[in-house]
């Protein structure tokens, strides 16, 4: 038996098959009459297409790959349209007895077919058609459940992983094209109506923070200057206040002297004349005493 390939031993005499499936690549004795129905090890691909471009197979292909016309479906609002679409698939090795004596040596690959097209149809209902064009990636997840859902049916006998999904194709009417076709032009120019209100919004609130710190300097620069002339004029009444306060307590002092006599501010005003005049030169007089 050679690589990428399974079988199940078929008994001539019985027609029927060993429990227990070939899954070692290598030479088998099988017994004489009886002969080996060959599966796929590998996964395989399946194409509902209507180009044969980018399909993958070789005429020396042990299993070619499964070829179809696109899947006719209609979407979620009733348009009918036309899927192209590609996925692979592997079948488990536990699942090819069952899988034998409910499809036959040849017959999974139609029914494999079946199986993809209702998957496929069923999600393509539960969508809108516009869809389509704007959001195929949550399409592609619920197509490949769908698929995955129809695959692993082991109490009917069915066991096959899914993988490599790919949504190629999408035909809608010619009608709903154009009116997609505007859509998007509208939601494109949208975009950059939305770009261009972020950038004016950035600038704003740019300009914005740099008249903010220039308002916050000129504060702090006003604050500065307050403070100063507050110190300044705090400053001088400090000084003020101090020299009032030392002459009040001069007078005082010269006050005490005569406080004893029956007219002390006469008599203060005497002394005062009397230094006065013993401190004043008296070439300055314009007369003599």
């Amino acid at each position: 038996m050679e690589q990428g390939k399974y079988a199940v031993n078929l008994i001539w005499l019985s027609q029927s098959i060993l429990d227990e499936p070939e899954t070692e690549a290598g030479m088998k004795f099988i017994g004489l009459g009886n002969s080996l129905l060959e599966y796929p090890s590998t996964f395989q691909t399946m194409y509902f297409t209507s180009s044969t471009q980018g399909v993958q197979a070789t005429s020396q292909s042990a299993f070619p790959p499964i070829v179809k016309t696109p899947i006719r479906a209609r979407s979620a609002d009733g348009l009918e349209m036309y899927v192209t679409v590609s996925f692979q698939w592997k079948l488990e090795p536990q699942a090819l007895t069952p899988l034998y004596y409910l499809l036959g040596e040849e017959g999974y690959d139609d029914a494999f077919v079946r199986f993809a097209r209702a998957a496929i149809i069923s999600t393509c209902s539960h969508f809108p058609a516009d869809m389509y064009f704007t959001n195929r990636t949550i399409i592609i997840a619920a197509m490949l459940e769908d698929l995955e859902r129809n695959f692993q049916l082991p109490d009917k006998g069915l066991q096959a992983n899914i993988k490599g999904l790919q949504l190629q194709e999408v035909d809608l009417p010619d009608e709903f094209d154009v009116e997609i076709g505007q859509t998007q032009a509208q939601l494109q120019e949208l975009e950059v109506a939305f770009a261009e209100r972020v950038e004016r919004e950035v600038a704003m609130q740019t300009e914005l923070l740099v008249s903010t710190q220039q308002v916050l300097r000129n504060l702090e620069t006003q604050r500065g200057e307050s403070e100063g002339v507050l110190e300044l004029n705090q400053a001088e009444v400090d000084q003020l206040l101090l020299f009032q306060e030392r002459q009040a307590l001069a007078n005082n002092a010269i006050l005490q002297q005569f406080e004893n006599d029956t007219q002390p501010f006469e008599r203060l005003f005497e002394l005062m004349e009397v230094r006065l005049l013993d401190g004043h030169n008296s070439d300055n007089l314009m007369f003599s005493l």
